[in-house]
């Protein structure tokens, strides 16, 4: 059992490792850009900004209780932690938004809304429909006037 846990530790370290250097990509050229703080990021988490760490910290606890070297689990305690709050660029340019390391084509873009807290926006994402939020900054601003129908 013990090696079973520690390969799914391995699986959710490359994961996280995939995770944590797409959100380097870096806008393309003449993009309107903001790069969003650590608190502004850990807002857009939502509850996962809780649920990720306390996972994360569960782990820890385990190996500790089982006797366990923490390293790896601490090492997957530091890249949730980068994944979560690191603070990234949220650019628009002319092929598309760049959010989270993913850059989101225009052509997959339905619709975008002001709501109280920023925007959304309605994509079509590998064949399903779902929302994402935009934070309430210029580059929001700017993807609402581009989608407004």
């Amino acid at each position: 059992m013990d090696e079973l846990l520690f390969y799914a530790k391995i699986v959710l370290l490359l994961v996280l490792i995939y995770d944590v250097v797409i959100l380097f990509r870096k806008p393309e050229e003449g993009s309107k850009v903001v790069v969003l703080n650590f608190w502004k990021e850990l807002e857009r988490k939502g509850i996962n900004g809780v649920l990720i760490p306390c996972t994360m910290i569960f782990i820890i606890s385990l190996d500790y209780a089982q006797g366990l070297s923490l390293t790896l689990s601490f090492v997957l305690f530091i890249l949730s932690m980068i994944y979560i709050a690191y603070p990234r660029p949220f650019a628009l340019g002319k092929n598309g938004i760049l959010m989270d390391g993913k850059t989101i084509i225009k052509d997959r873009i339905l619709k975008a809304k002001k709501t109280d807290k920023g925007g959304k926006i309605s994509i079509e994402w590998y064949g399903w429909l779902m929302e994402k939020n935009l934070p309430d900054c210029n580059v929001t601003d700017a993807i609402l006037e581009e989608f407004r129908n």
